[in-house]
């Protein structure tokens, strides 16, 4: 990893050649992979050129598969508690609602323990090395479930599990900038994201078949989930580059080519070691709080959907009044229609933009939520339709997560918007299943009218981070029209210097 001598934060004026920078750094040279690599292969770059074409198609074919498939791992390892509850899990390990409940909500308390000590380690350990490992060690846990029989055991799986698996997201975002243009980022994100639906598709279709089995069933379902992340585990380690200086599948040439297509980026692609000027920054960045309750109010529904319904859906829609294999089919449908509302949304975010197409999905979710409420329980095909409507609503958390990907430069600011994330996704869904009381089944009413009322209360923070962005751009295109040009001279390759997005003045917020 990269390595700089911390001295001060200047985070408010225009850099210019000579000052200090906050927390870095003038002298970098031989202490950071991408700038050593540039000096020592200087291409003459084309993004249109055949040999870019082709390094992007490599990065595609390499990272995006791995990204994809653990993405997807992770939340059907989280949420397959939801179809063990039909499957039997209830009634074998003696659990009461209560119990339940607290079960879906123990994979965040281990979110909370876990989250600041995965940040630190993840900017001192090779950061592909570190996932890999992790995700080994997930895979264990799951397993682990099957031979549990009570209410402690399970509690305390579910807790690790949440503990290991908390670095996912952070990773994956970190990966993703590292490769991907800002223009590339929310295609890229839109397809690893798109498991939040073929989680439910290929989970319900695993549950459905293992169903069939005269015993074993949850149990199965468990050890085959841990197992397949035991697999993923193995392969990440060495095959998944966290940087395309890491990157053995491609040539010093191609590695340079790739450094390239994200230099406009300015968000770096090494992990640097941390950085107290620019923890303080983030700290001071008014988005790391819209942030924090962007995902708390994104979590409130998630919560309790994850354990009891509309995330993965069996345990509502068992509520409807259908059996237990057609519950498990049904779910397969919803996450289907999630796969579709994502490209949906991305093309609407290409017409429009990011913010846009984050709040039309909750517009949507809005108004899946009046159709569950208003619909008679006699209705049951009216009320999943309205259900397949609420079932929208994660995919605002792409956009939010594109947000911030293009929006935030800075080893150790990225880490910490990262961590914040994880802590406010994890506030949230503690919160969530404790919104559904077993006096309120089978509809959970008043669960329902709190997650209506979060769905509007994110719409209305993802409005503002939008406009936030949106005031910010316009300041510094101002500022860059009334100041000569001498006043923006940079150092060569700032780009990859571990620079923060207010130290640039040359970055740029997408909207």
């Amino acid at each position: 990893m990269a390595s700089v001598d911390i001295k001060s934060a200047k985070s408010d004026g225009a850099l210019e050649k000579g000052d200090d920078l906050a927390g870095e750094y003038i002298n970098v040279t031989g202490r950071n992979k991408a700038l050593d690599l540039l000096i020592t292969h200087n291409v003459a770059f084309d993004p249109e050129s055949p040999a870019a074409k082709r390094v992007r198609w490599k990065i595609d074919m390499r990272i995006m598969p791995m990204i994809f498939v653990i993405y997807c791992l992770q939340l059907m390892d989280k949420n397959s508690l939801s179809f063990a509850a039909i499957m039997g899990i209830k009634e074998d390990g003696h659990l009461t609602s209560a119990e339940y409940s607290w079960l879906g909500s123990l994979v965040y308390f281990g979110y909370l323990g876990g989250d600041i000590p995965a940040t630190y380690l993840m900017q001192r350990i090779p950061l592909s090395k570190y996932f890999s490992i992790m995700c080994m060690i997930w895979g264990v846990i799951v397993a682990l479930h099957a031979v549990c029989h009570d209410f402690a055991s399970l509690a305390a799986v579910r807790f690790f599990l949440g503990a290991v698996e908390v670095s996912t997201v952070p990773v994956a975002m970190y990966i993703t900038t590292s490769f991907y243009t800002k223009e590339e980022q929310i295609t890229r994100v839109a397809l690893w994201y798109t498991t939040s639906g073929w989680a439910a598709v290929f989970g319900g279709f695993f549950a459905w078949a293992i169903y069939h089995a005269t015993s074993f069933r949850w149990q199965g379902l468990f050890v085959l989930y841990g197992a397949l992340t035991f697999v993923t585990g193995i392969c990440m380690f060495f095959f998944l580059a966290a940087s395309p200086t890491e990157a053995t599948w491609l040539t010093d040439e191609e590695k340079a080519i790739a450094l390239e297509r994200v230099r406009n980026n300015k968000t770096g692609t090494e992990v640097w070691e941390f950085s107290w000027p620019q923890l303080r920054e983030a700290l001071l960045d008014i988005r790391l709080y819209l942030l924090f309750f962007l995902l708390v109010s994104t979590g409130m529904p998630n919560g309790g959907l994850t354990a009891f319904a509309i995330f993965t859906g069996p345990t509502i829609v068992d509520g409807f009044g259908y059996d237990v294999p057609t519950t498990q089919l049904l779910n397969m449908g919803s996450g289907a229609a999630q796969v579709v509302g994502t490209f949906f949304a991305l093309f609407l975010a290409k017409w429009t933009n990011r913010t846009i197409a984050g709040i039309f999905t909750l517009l949507l979710a809005c108004v899946g939520s009046a159709m569950m409420l208003g619909i008679p329980s006699s209705n049951n095909s009216a009320r999943y339709g309205g259900y397949i409507l609420v079932y929208q609503f994660p995919i605002c958390v792409l956009f939010i997560i594109t947000l911030m990907t293009g929006g935030v430069a800075g080893s150790t600011k990225k880490f910490t918007f990262g961590c914040v994330y994880q802590l406010g996704y994890a506030v949230g869904n503690i919160i969530g299943p404790q919104t559904y009381r077993a006096k309120d089944a089978p509809d959970y009413y008043p669960a329902k009218y709190t997650m209506l009322g979060f769905f509007i209360v994110t719409a209305i923070l993802i409005a503002v981070y939008g406009f936030l962005h949106h005031v910010w751009n316009q300041r510094r295109e101002k500022e860059e029209s009334i100041q000569s040009g001498d006043a923006y001279d940079t150092i060569d390759n700032e780009e990859f210097s571990d620079l923060t997005d207010f130290q640039m003045k040359g970055f740029r917020y997408p909207i």
